[in-house]
């Protein structure tokens, strides 16, 4: 029982139960995919750490604001983009918020208008930066 009870205040401990939190994550994952869709790049780098990482599947990772640009711009210049989050969980630490979820959507390409649908996994870990949740690492499949 002593065991149960100390394992259970730790993670009361390490996961915060604020729901403000989860809030303001959820403002962040909103607002990230309307600048996406709205290809506004200022902010869209708004919501990311200054070194944060992307861990794109089957590609290096990107990492830093310098290089989190040029692939945001990259995307730009070839796509429009309607996506929006679906919410699956929100994990509040002392030193972290990790938001499981998934993006779905359309890409369409600027070529041809042709569009292909998107649900992706992803999870991205946040961190406070100046008081805000800001974007560490964001992976996806």
């Amino acid at each position: 029982m002593k065991a149960f009870v100390f394992i259970a205040v730790m993670f009361w401990t390490c996961a915060g139960s604020t729901d403000g939190a989860k809030d303001d994550v959820r403002v962040v994952v909103s607002g990230i995919l309307d600048a996406d869709n709205h290809a506004d790049i200022e902010r869209v780098l708004s919501y990311y750490q200054q070194e944060a990482v992307l861990m794109p599947p089957g590609r290096d990772e990107i990492k830093g604001l310098a290089n989190i640009r040029r692939n945001y711009e990259n995307i730009f210049a070839t796509s429009l983009l309607n996506l929006a989050p679906e919410e699956e969980q929100i994990i509040v630490t002392n030193e972290f918020v990790v938001y499981k979820g998934r993006t779905k959507g359309q890409v369409i390409a600027k070529s041809d208008s042709t569009a292909r649908s998107i649900n992706d996994k992803f999870i991205m870990i946040l961190k406070k930066d100046d008081g805000s949740w800001k974007i560490s690492t964001l992976i996806w499949n």
